[in-house]
């Protein structure tokens, strides 16, 4: 008999570290195979046993199986599917399965063994793999399938009818499980799984069709959970944030974003969907310190996701993950799997790989000579730029939207937002008694009371747009009689400051992408000292009121503030380098 070329007495122990993050991910590539199977009805469940440990009895899980609703499989594909590299769906390009190890791999990663029973027609049909009876015989062929009666003792634990085609999968002899409680070990697969197959499980089918998952407990005290979707988008329904399980908490930051991905050397085309979603004001106002913070807390990170499946999810490099402010967003890049040789989707569909931030500012300078050649070569890198590049345009805004609100300290309904806070109210009472002609006020003369409702409504969507036109349409009119009011941009150059007018306000409009704003005004809004941030907005929103009055000599004022904030970004940077 020739040598095998994989003898596997001594490559099923290394088949066992296969990777597998967890028993969650384990658990997963069954679960995989049930949805391409077309199961409606998917459950895990436990069967626990008396041992004795530490001179007391306690019970530990003795088996794990795996039941689904789906086609079940015939005589012929289980005889395969127990074998390495071997499937119905090997090197497929239109669903989740492609490299063919997922059951035999993940099921040896936690178990020494497993049995599959598969039906239809209720015809139950058995094969099973034991790591043992291999190491001991030497074995180097599959078990024979055989026809059988499905066992009571899993018949009898199957919540509801058992359908009339499916598949179970038992693991035995489970030692490799992070838990060995149910109780405890049900608690990391709800956290896990639901954000797994959060398309799965929410109630729109338009992408991942609606899938029922139920973790069973069996006992005495016998249980019943049901997994809803974690979604780090937070728009999905049902959803497992407590509380809020029936209503979205976040909405769509922009339009979905399509990306062209050249994806081999003929030129061919697939599609990548980014979206971004931020979260309602009313949401961010909870703060990071409520269980709703602590959820967003969880759901930090970047989720990719391939054919309605989650793949990996990390910061991946784009961002710092330990600013509490990054938890108010959301980011899902989509991708089919032809592009899993460009987003190095591993064969256990544990993580993506090598598609980490890259600075494109950075990567230019240090291949001068040979960027667009390395550009039209390296595909990924392709892919790696321009994901770097979209994240990072709509990152910087979301984030200006978050910084502006507070951290949830200056977010709110909009009543909430119409009052104006301390410096703006002082700086107004101030103003009343003043008949001064200013540029804001000659230009209001102008307008009609409608006009500058209209002006103030753009204003107010443009500077928050996650607001909607009667969140905007119910706080414009307490703009319109302001004679000064503060607002926040992002411009390139040297002004810090700009002044505009707004109906027949005068609106003092400080530049987030300068130096000031990231060295002064911004760490004084996180410190959150009322005082100090105060004293700076009157300080500045005088300077503001000065123009206002003093435009007919707009082109000297231009001039001026151009120079000021020329200086003030020079020395700040030479401060900044001190430090």
């Amino acid at each position: 008999m020739p040598n095998s070329i994989i003898p596997a007495k001594t490559a099923i122990e290394t088949f066992r570290d296969a990777g597998y993050k967890n028993t969650a991910s384990a658990l997963a590539e069954l679960i995989d195979n049930s949805i391409e199977a077309g199961a409606k009805n998917i459950q895990v469940i436990a069967f626990e046993e008396k041992v004795a440990m530490h001179k007391r009895n306690s019970t530990q899980i003795r088996e794990l199986a795996v039941y689904d609703d789906g086609c079940g499989m015939t005589p012929e594909t289980l005889q395969i599917c127990l074998q390495f590299g071997n499937g119905t769906r090997l090197n497929s390009r239109t669903g989740m399965g492609r490299f063919g190890i997922g059951l035999p791999n993940a099921s040896v990663s936690q178990a020494r063994k497993v049995d599959v029973y598969s039906w239809q027609d209720k015809k139950f049909y058995h094969t099973f793999l034991d790591v043992d009876q291999i190491k001991e015989e030497n074995l180097q062929t599959v078990n024979p399938v055989e026809e059988v009666e499905l066992p009571e003792k899993y018949l009898n634990e199957i919540e509801g009818e058992l359908s009339d085609s499916g598949t179970l999968i038992v693991w035995s002899k489970c030692d490799r499980l992070d838990m060995v409680k149910s109780r405890t070990l049900y608690k990391i697969l709800n956290k896990d799984l639901c954000r797994i197959y959060r398309h799965f499980l929410d109630d729109d089918n338009r992408y991942g069709n609606q899938v029922k998952i139920n973790l069973v407990a069996t006992g005495k005290d016998r249980s019943v959970v049901t997994l809803y979707a974690n979604d780090p988008l937070y728009l999905m329904t049902p959803n497992n944030v407590p509380g809020y399980e029936t209503q979205a908490l976040n909405v769509m930051y922009g339009e979905v974003i399509n990306i062209p991905i050249v994806y081999d050397s003929s030129g061919n085309t697939a599609s990548v969907e980014m979206r971004f979603t931020i979260a309602l004001p009313e949401t961010q106002a909870l703060g990071g310190g409520s269980i709703v913070g602590s959820h967003y807390r969880n759901n930090t990170g970047i989720s990719f996701v391939r054919a309605a499946r989650e793949i990996d999810f990390n910061n991946f490099g784009f961002f710092n993950d330990r600013d509490e402010r990054e938890r108010w967003w959301g980011c899902e890049i989509r991708f089919e799997p032809i592009l899993d040789e460009l987003f190095g989707v591993t064969n256990n569909k544990q993580a993506v790989r090598g598609v980490d931030y890259i600075d494109e500012k950075e990567f230019k300078t240090e291949h001068a000579e040979d960027f667009d050649e390395l550009l039209e070569q390296d595909l990924k890198l392709k892919l790696r730029l321009e994901l770097s590049r979209i994240f990072s345009n709509n990152h910087r805004k979301l984030m200006e939207c978050i910084k502006e609100r507070g951290a949830g300290k200056r977010g709110g309904s909009a009543k909430e937002r119409a009052q104006p806070d301390t410096s703006t109210r002082i700086a107004n009472t101030d103003l009343q008694t003043q008949k001064t002609k200013t540029k804001s006020s000659e230009v209001g003369k102008s307008k009609s009371e409608d006009e500058k409702l209209m002006e103030w409504k753009n204003r107010i969507l443009e500077s928050d747009t996650t607001l909607t036109d009667k969140n905007a349409s119910q706080v414009a009119p307490e703009k319109i009689n302001l004679a000064i009011e503060k607002d926040f941009k992002s411009w390139p150059g040297s002004q810090f400051i700009g002044v505009e007018t707004t109906g027949s306000t005068c609106v003092l409009v400080i530049n987030r992408s300068h130096l000031f704003f990231n060295s002064l005004y911004e760490p004084l809004l996180d410190v959150g000292d009322d005082q100090y941030i105060n004293a700076l907005d009157l300080t500045l929103m005088s300077y503001a009121r000065m123009e206002d009055e003093l435009y007919s000599r707009i082109d000297d004022l231009d001039e001026m503030r151009d120079i000021w904030g020329r200086h003030l970004k020079s020395f700040l940077s030479k401060l900044k380098d001190n430090a």
